[in-house]
């Protein structure tokens, strides 16, 4: 659940007025101009996601990269300082605590995670007995900002000169940029997609916000709301925290296997994932779906054949401006679908057919 202090609360409200054309819904800004420019800049210019509730863990003490090495999918003990690496919290059926990523600031460390539900922090606090480790949530302290797009990259070295070219494959800086002191790191999804994630201090996000604006020069910068990206993330073929990401899945299934180590040994959930992949026993996968008339329904939608067999579930939806047809993301069962099997969902009190694509979608 989003918990929202009397600073972001605050912090929210003078983002709102200075879009006045915005819409705010529940813990979400859902766009800040217009939904379709915002996906333009996710695509072609910089797109920027303010995240308010994201989990942060802060951990200190001797054993906390031992530990999280025997408890997280990847192998985390030899992370230097000042370097980031994803890595994954399983539960014991092999299943999803969290997608997080790992950063070593040599004297402590921040474990970023999805939405900030407690879930998280209370995990890693259970399983922590003897070990010399200190946890505080700090999800509260930091706001994180996420840069997408084809100009991003141009965009930070605009804005921080000489100082981006130390910014080389999993390395964080902390840049001081005038007078603005945050965390910026790169991201990689599987599909190639590269994008940068900044870590500020709630206090000075909205003169960020100002100082962003009014240095854009010639750069399509837009701020993203949830609308926009969406759409974006879906297209891309994201899994997101809960829809693909949950107590129900597990990294075979949602295609994140690259954030787990089969070298390194035990973790919590190992014998699963390794059994799964040592004897093809994954059940679904998770696949692109292509609605044949435009919708907007609750999700999940239950997939079924024409035989009316259920195989799976579209958990993510969007109206697509790359193929100008509702689109999602979910899951089915693997090795049940032929070249011609006819599948459809039921939706708005009537059957709409599906057509099953790879992802990321293309035209």
């Amino acid at each position: 659940m989003f918990v929202e202090n009397h600073i972001t609360g605050s912090m929210i409200d003078q983002l709102i007025k200075k879009f006045p054309g915005s819409n705010f819904s529940g813990s979400e800004i859902k766009f800040y101009t217009g939904i379709e420019d915002e996906y333009k800049s996710l695509k072609h210019g910089v797109g920027i996601i303010v995240s308010f509730n994201k989990t942060i863990i802060k951990l200190t003490g001797k054993d906390t990269l031992d530990f999280l090495h025997r408890v997280s999918t990847n192998s985390v003990k030899d992370l230097k300082p000042f370097f980031r690496i994803p890595t994954l919290f399983l539960n014991e059926k092999g299943r999803f605590i969290d997608r997080t990523t790992l950063l070593n600031f040599e004297d402590h460390f921040l474990l970023i995670g999805n939405s900030n539900n407690n879930r998280l922090f209370n995990w890693i606090k259970k399983f922590i007995i003897m070990e010399e480790i200190q946890t505080d949530d700090l999800s509260n302290n930091y706001i994180v900002l996420d840069l997408f797009g084809s100009q991003a990259g141009s965009f930070l070295t605009l804005i921080l000169g000489e100082e981006i070219k130390s910014l080389n494959g999993d390395n964080v800086i902390n840049p001081n940029v005038d007078g603005f002191h945050f965390s910026l790191f790169s991201l990689h999804e599987k599909n190639g997609l590269k994008y940068y994630r900044i870590l500020l201090k709630p206090e000075q996000v909205i003169g960020f916000v100002e100082y962003i604006l009014e240095n854009k020069s010639v750069f399509d910068v837009n701020f993203v709301g949830s609308e926009a990206f969406n759409i974006f993330r879906i297209e891309s073929g994201i899994p997101s925290y809960p829809s693909e990401i949950n107590d129900e899945i597990n990294p075979h299934e949602n295609d994140l296997l690259n954030e787990v180590s089969f070298t390194k040994g035990c973790y919590i959930g190992q014998e699963v994932i390794a059994r799964l992949d040592t004897y093809d026993k994954v059940q679904f996968n998770m696949i692109g779906y292509i609605f044949n008339e435009n919708v907007n329904v609750d999700l999940p939608l239950t997939v079924k054949t024409n035989q009316n067999e259920e195989i799976g579930e579209v958990t993510s939806i969007a109206q697509s401006f790359l193929l100008d047809k509702t689109i999602g993301i979910g899951f089915i069962r693997k090795k049940k679908i032929l070249p011609d099997t006819k599948l459809f969902v039921e939706a708005e009190s009537k059957k709409i057919d599906l057509t099953v694509t790879g992802l990321p979608f293309s035209k």
